[in-house]
């Protein structure tokens, strides 16, 4: 399969339109409409991510996804589905985490889901801090720091000599 940088615009386009609808949606209180949009979001930005796994291209639609599954999160705890929310946020973070740690990527991407990571982390964190639980929020914080810093320290500089 080659790289087709019209099929990935398709989702990027459709991700911005859609991602634009949910949030007009959200600001006018019309969150049953927003949620449809932000879920539309996340299957374009799963495109997105997918394509940009195959073909190495595009290491940014990580942020794509988080950015979606955060305006879903907070549309879901508008309407106090705080269960929901909670796990679109879980879902983020083991998607950022599973990137990190696939050497089968590039290494771009790889590192734009560790800069993923630090949004997605924060937004849980916002989540149990509002909800009183702050062991839960402290959790999330030292796990992401921890996953942040293995990461990290396992990255291998590109050699300067070719």
């Amino acid at each position: 399969m080659t790289y087709d940088s019209q099929t990935y615009s398709s989702y990027e386009l459709g991700w911005q339109l859609h991602s634009k609808a949910g949030n007009q949606s959200f600001q006018a209180g019309m969150y049953a409409e927003a949620r449809q949009a932000y879920r539309k979001a996340i299957s374009l930005a799963e495109l997105m991510l997918m394509t940009a796994k195959k073909e190495r291209h595009h290491p940014e639609a990580i942020h794509a996804y988080v950015i979606s599954c955060h305006n879903l999160a907070d549309n879901l705890l508008k309407s106090d589905e705080v269960q929901a929310a909670e796990t679109t946020l879980q879902q983020a973070l083991d998607q950022v985490i599973d990137l990190m740690y696939s050497t089968q990527y590039s290494q771009c991407l790889r590192f734009e889901a560790a800069k993923a990571l630090k949004m997605v982390s924060l937004k849980a964190y916002e989540l149990y801090q509002n909800l009183g639980q702050s062991d839960k929020a402290q959790a999330i914080f030292e796990q992401a720091a921890e996953q942040a810093q293995t990461f990290f320290s396992q990255m291998q500089p590109k050699s300067l000599s070719t």
